[in-house]
């Protein structure tokens, strides 16, 4: 039985205005929501859809990458990872993303899965991607500000418990997804 309250948070939802862009920039826009619970608004951050791809060599390594992030002023360790661009499938941009990053290509990708990113503030979603037979392309450098990284399992697991490294949690979450699907 749904209990009135419920019913009454349902009826609100319905009669939600339509948002309202506040801000805009060339990487992301944030709409001003009418928030039906309290009376206020509330925002929410538009970014383009992303992927990334855990790439594993033909000897079972990981490729990773360290970057620096500005908004957290460290660099984090992570998969290679970027935006879809416009009229671009998630399979395409995944393939072009690890070349542009690290240099290597894939012999053959399978989707993961595909998650909000963080739902309660960003309406974006990240497409993950298992890569095998990961190799450097003859002449592919990756991108000079980002390090390449080749990591077994257990490093990998080593790395996200140990004090000190910093691993975004999208790396976390989608390699534990792919454990969990049998996967790896």
């Amino acid at each position: 039985m749904i209990k009135p309250q419920v019913k009454k948070l349902a009826a609100a939802a319905k009669k939600t205005k339509k948002p309202v862009k506040v801000f805009e920039t060339e990487w992301f826009t944030i709409d001003e929501l009418p928030d039906q619970y309290k009376k206020k608004p509330y925002y929410r951050l538009n970014c383009e859809d992303s992927v990334a791809i855990i790439a594993l060599t033909p000897d079972k390594k990981m490729i990773m990458i360290r970057q620096f992030r500005p908004v957290i002023g460290s660099s984090l360790i992570e998969w290679p990872a970027g935006g879809i661009d416009k009229k671009e499938s998630p399979f395409r941009a995944i393939q072009r993303e690890l070349l542009e990053e690290t240099g290597y290509k894939c012999d053959s990708l399978a989707h993961i899965g595909s998650h909000y990113v963080f739902p309660s503030r960003i309406s974006s979603t990240v497409h993950a991607f298992l890569g095998r037979g990961a190799r450097l392309v003859d002449g592919k450098k990756g991108e000079k500000d980002i390090e390449v990284i080749l990591l077994d399992e257990k490093q990998f697991e080593k790395l996200i418990t140990k004090t000190g490294h910093l691993v975004a949690a999208p790396a976390i979450a989608f390699y534990y997804l792919a454990k969990v699907k049998g996967l790896l």
